[in-house]
């Protein structure tokens, strides 16, 4: 007699934070209606795109995905949601190979509606052995716990009002709007229990958190409180905007031992005609005097920016100017972007596309300034005492844990593996590039 099996299910994330916190309730979702839950890369009788669509290569990957999976299992049953499916559903419903295309709407709910398409193919277990759920206002459930990772996401805020000439995120994910505040510390409570020694606050538009509410915190009083939880090892702030830091949240950063002294700040380009062109609220100026405050406060606080090369328009004098500016103010790193059009948006209808070529080569430039400005700030740590979450072991040197520290450098140190998932204290003896080594104290 054949023992019955359940059905298996994978998922696979493309993008920010905030698509790896809805892969991870999708998960659970999935887990609760009787899915075992297994690698993307193998054979599964569901398989899960969380697609993002911010570049043109992120929507190639998403259509190459969506093949690569119905490869893996010709009987699978291919299932796409996230950002891509909301603004270009009509592209992806084309491909053969995709079974269902969700909205963000749907995304909440996605494993209930696989579940009713598969209901007479698959073995599913009976309605009433399906755990009870709690909703949480940010769309989906709470989740148990942030399953393979060591640090875990909180989604507190959704969507975004500013609708930058660049970016297609607004007509993906809609107007900004907050999680209720009580939500955020029952979630953030439930991950403390699962054990992980960090928690990151993530949304679409950070700084706009509570804004929507009624008799809610701002940002900096929802870090306050979340500092209060028993049992909270670290809390981490994902990008927020530079207009939207407050004096308040900057003291957080600076001086509060659960507040990583980590600040990412989306910078886009440090020439002031492309970041009007951009419709960014902020000058150079603006954002240079931001930066160096925050290092003045405490110079062992990471501070990140974004930077889109090859804006329509862009000039080789306004690159150099962009470039220039970087080298003058004090960052810790930079996450570089090339411009990729995307229809719907202002900025795809502009005059004067840069010629591909010309913004590879710009984005090579940064690409090389962020490895000279990471290996300076990594540098700069040696003989510091930094808190890091020890995450993992190094594969190729047994008996050496790899870990992240409060200010967001990769770090390597001699240990036991009882030690992970903890947060330590390292004295920071060696900088190598942009990593370091360390000892434990």
């Amino acid at each position: 007699m054949t023992q019955r099996r359940n059905p298996t299910a994978a998922i696979k994330t493309q993008g920010c934070k905030l698509n790896q916190f809805e892969s991870q309730q999708i998960r659970e979702q999935l887990a609760r209606l009787g899915c075992d839950i297994v690698p993307f890369e193998g054979p599964a009788d569901i398989y899960v795109i969380n697609s993002c669509t911010v570049t043109a290569r992120t929507d190639r990957d998403c259509r190459r995905l969506i093949r690569h999976a119905k490869k893996l299992n010709p009987a699978g049953f291919v299932a796409v949601t996230g950002c891509y499916a909301e603004v270009a559903p009509e592209t992806l419903e084309a491909i053969p190979q995709a079974d269902l295309v969700a909205d963000n709407a749907t995304k909440a709910r996605i494993g209930h509606e696989i579940r009713e398409r598969l209901a007479d193919s698959l073995a599913w277990p009976a309605e009433g052995g399906v755990a009870s759920t709690v909703a949480y206002s940010c769309d989906g459930d709470m989740l148990e716990r942030f399953a393979g990772h060591t640090r875990a996401f909180v989604k507190v805020q959704e969507g975004c009002n500013a609708f930058c000439s660049y970016c297609i995120i607004p007509h993906a994910r809609g107007r900004s709007r907050s999680a209720e505040f009580d939500d955020v510390v029952a979630q953030t409570r439930r991950l403390i229990r699962a054990g992980h020694p960090e928690i990151v606050l993530i949304g679409t538009h950070l700084g706009q958190y509570g804004l929507d509410l009624e008799n809610a915190p701002n940002l900096a009083g929802v870090v306050e409180t979340l500092c209060e939880l028993p049992g909270l090892g670290r809390l981490r702030l994902s990008s927020i905007e530079p207009r939207e830091v407050s004096e308040e949240l900057l003291q957080f950063v600076a001086h509060h031992p659960k507040v990583c002294r980590h600040l990412h700040l989306p910078l886009q380009n440090g020439c002031d005609s492309v970041l009007e062109r951009m419709n960014r609220p902020y000058t150079a100026q603006f954002y240079g005097e931001l930066a160096h405050r925050i290092r003045e406060m405490d110079p062992g606080i990471c501070v990140g920016a974004d930077v889109i090369v090859g804006f329509p328009g862009e000039t080789d004098e306004e690159f150099e100017t962009c470039r220039e500016f970087i080298e003058s103010i004090p960052l810790s790193y930079l996450h570089v972007f090339t411009y990729s059009s995307r229809p719907g948006t202002p900025a795809a209808e502009m005059p004067d596309q840069v010629l591909h070529e010309v913004k590879i080569a710009r984005n090579h430039r940064l690409r090389d300034l962020s490895e000279v400005i990471r290996a300076r700030f990594a540098e700069a740590m040696v003989g510091e005492a930094l808190e890091t979450v020890l995450e993992r072991t190094v594969t190729d040197e047994p008996g050496v844990l790899d870990g992240l520290t409060d200010n967001y450098l990769r770090v390597t140190a001699p240990g036991p593996e009882s030690l992970l998932g903890t947060i330590q204290a390292l004295r920071i003896t060696q900088a190598h590039g942009e990593g370091l080594r360390g000892a434990l104290q």
